[in-house]
């Protein structure tokens, strides 16, 4: 516990002596001017410059949960990236030979969990691209 609140406080550290908040604002800035400047993008913005940061914090901890959040993250991006439209994505997301070793119930709480985790993933990846001024 208290070699995770060191790191945390070095990487604050580490962000205030790199100008990391200046430039922080400075992007929003950019992505305001790109994406439209009105408070719903401001608020979309920050909520997505938040959520990165406190991303970033927690993989460079090696928090286990937030990993794996981003390997299911990636996939979701290629899921969504491509142009086909994907009629099963939660079965693309499934890892097949976890799932062979549940039970019904256990299946079933496995493909509910994985189904809004998916949903919460889907909501980021439009975020993030309304960040990006791609959308």
């Amino acid at each position: 516990m208290e070699s995770e609140l060191k790191k945390r406080a070095l990487l604050a550290k580490q962000r205030m002596k790199m100008g990391y908040w200046q430039e922080l604002t400075r992007q929003r800035e950019a992505m305001l001017n790109k994406a439209g400047n009105n408070s719903t993008n401001l608020q979309t913005i920050k909520e997505v410059q938040r959520a990165e940061i406190i991303r970033d914090a927690n993989v460079i901890i090696n928090n286990p949960i937030i990993n794996r959040d981003e390997c299911l993250y990636n996939k979701v991006k290629e899921i969504l990236d491509e142009d086909e439209f994907v009629s099963n994505p939660i079965g693309r997301l499934v890892e097949k030979e976890r799932m062979m070793e549940m039970d019904d119930a256990a299946r079933q709480k496995y493909i509910l969990d994985l189904s809004q985790k998916y949903r919460e993933l889907k909501e980021r990846y439009y975020k993030e691209r309304i960040k990006e001024g791609s959308m």
